[in-house]
């Protein structure tokens, strides 16, 4: 599988085609990102959980894992007794997150949509939302966000929570590295792992990646493919101010020497009174 190479778009279905098309193609090599997926897949969810019963969300409560993937986070949560909902907008990623679960033995219900449209998606409503690993970013512009979360806000009762993690573009932006090094995992002969090269728009808003994967069939015989995708380099402060103007009545972050998670975390509270907020952001 080579790089998508397909014109940039800022927003609307064109974005959104290009991003399922990258998970797409990277949901049959996803564990190659890590040296034992199911792992980290439940270190993952003991995290996650964590916070949510921090929060009063515990086991069994009803969770949305909205950017799901391969189930990295919602097959674990499963594993521990949460009743798990979760979605996406890669096909193929939904239908391995559903091998993923049949082999465990695990009750997850899952579906494929657009989290800017959960709500055509999706019925009934959840205790808490999770969106890890970056995935809001994929959302290029404040309209896009906007209807997302108000996507998220319309599937938590009054007073839900919704937990979501996103890289540290506050000091990224300032940094500008230029990827992130291969990390092979392994004995020689059936090595595994990835990297990524980063290429930074002059203002800094937008990051294009080309994320590497790396599988050795044998010594010295190594099968590599390469995906391109786009992200926005969100600020927290920036998805605090949407949270808490669309329908949100907190959102407090904590940072990964807070909460023992890779990427900061954001934590907010569905407003138990307000429906989400119809004003533009200035």
């Amino acid at each position: 599988m080579g790089a998508h190479q397909r014109q940039r778009q800022p927003s609307g279905i064109g974005a959104a085609t290009e991003t399922e098309e990258f998970y797409d193609a990277l949901a049959a090599e996803y564990h190659l990102l890590f040296p034992d997926w199911w792992a980290a897949a439940q270190w993952h969810g003991e995290v996650i959980a964590g916070v949510l019963a921090a929060r009063g969300v515990r086991p069994p409560a009803t969770v949305l894992d909205c950017t799901c993937g391969v189930g990295t986070q919602a097959l674990p949560l499963a594993a521990l007794g949460y009743r798990m909902t979760g979605t996406d907008l890669s096909r193929r990623a939904v239908e391995r997150a559903r091998r993923e679960a049949r082999i465990r033995g695990l009750p997850v219900t899952l579906g494929c949509a657009d989290v800017r449209d959960l709500r055509a998606a999706v019925t009934g409503t959840f205790e808490a939302v999770v969106s890890c690993d970056n995935s809001l970013p994929h959302l290029l512009t404040d309209p896009d966000l906007e209807r997302a979360v108000d996507g998220i806000r319309t599937c938590l009762v009054d007073g839900g929570v919704l937990v979501a993690s996103i890289r540290d573009y506050d000091d990224l932006r300032r940094t500008r590295p230029a990827g992130v090094p291969i990390a092979l995992h392994g004995p020689p002969g059936s090595r595994h792992g990835a990297g990524q090269s980063w290429r930074w728009s002059e203002d800094a808003e937008h990051l294009d990646i080309t994320l590497f994967t790396f599988q050795e069939r044998a010594a010295g015989d190594w099968a590599v493919s390469a995906h391109e995708t786009r992200y926005r380099t969100l600020r927290r402060d920036r998805l605090s101010h949407v949270l808490t103007r669309r329908g949100f009545a907190s959102a407090e972050w904590l940072l990964p020497e807070q909460s023992g998670y890779y990427q900061p975390l954001v934590v907010a509270l569905a407003n138990r009174t307000s429906p989400p907020a119809e004003e533009p952001l200035p």
